[in-house]
């Protein structure tokens, strides 16, 4: 097992193969380009569920981003919230660990005394398309990328920041 280090890891989940679910993947990768940062790791996740225990443990911080289908938000725009803003979620028993969502995830991990993050930012991508063979999102997704890849490298540096 590994002990708590003092590294960040950002997670897309997402499959690549469809349309508006591989988002959170191209934000991720882009976002790899632009960072120098030296003590965060980036993840891409492409089945979520107990898959996300190992990514999760031994980082000090984490971002999480999927792309979503909300009805509530114009495709591409994006909501960021807490691991807190999901406590309504925990799934009470465990049937299925792959069905798992992300507060039953990390409850979980608490609950075996690994390290987990202390502080956890989830983002969603709101998409339309979740069933075209295609590997980019929608035209209207790809015009806002650039401003939730720019959103998270300011997450970034202040995190750099306040560990200096």
């Amino acid at each position: 097992m590994c002990t708590a280090t003092d590294r960040n890891v950002v997670i897309a989940l997402g499959n690549p193969l469809l349309c508006d679910d591989s988002a959170a993947l191209i934000v991720l990768r882009l976002l790899r380009e632009r960072t120098r940062s030296q003590r965060t790791d980036f993840v891409e996740n492409y089945s979520s569920g107990m898959d996300l225990l190992p990514e999760l443990m031994c980082h000090q911080r984490a971002i999480v981003m999927d792309a979503v289908r909300t009805g509530h938000n114009d495709p591409g725009a994006w909501v960021e919230f807490s691991l807190k803003d999901l406590d309504h979620t925990r799934q009470a028993r465990l049937v299925d660990t792959h069905g798992m969502n992300l507060a039953t995830v990390v409850q979980t991990g608490l609950r075996f005394g690994y390290p987990m993050p202390e502080q956890l930012t989830i983002l969603g991508i709101e998409g339309r398309d979740f069933t075209s063979f295609q590997e980019h999102p929608s035209e209207n997704i790809m015009e806002r990328l650039p401003e939730i890849v720019d959103r998270l490298e300011r997450i970034l540096c202040e995190w750099e920041r306040n560990d200096e």
